[in-house]
């Protein structure tokens, strides 16, 4: 019950929607939705690396091994040696 009171009722939430239409206009609401929700996966994408960095900061360190794409690269296809044969 403490969640449902919290929420409002469903009347509330249509007065709501109704102000809202008069304020921004019919026009403009899909425009501000967009807007809104490309604001709240930058958000949820700063959120994501934050973490992340948190978390590899936790990490030891002794040990730990870098593991950047080039240096997995190098490490995977060495370079050819050179025989020095001479061409």
């Amino acid at each position: 019950m403490l969640i449902q009171a919290s929420l409002g009722s469903p009347t509330q939430w249509f007065i709501l929607a109704v102000i809202v239409l008069i304020v921004f206009g019919a026009k403009r609401l899909p425009e501000i939705a967009r807007s809104l929700g490309k604001s709240l996966g930058i958000l949820h994408k700063a959120k994501r690396e934050f973490e992340e960095e948190l978390l590899r900061a936790q990490q030891p360190e002794s040990g730990a091994k870098d593991t950047s794409p080039e240096l997995e690269a190098k490490e995977t296809n060495p370079a050819p040696k050179d025989n020095g044969g001479g061409a």
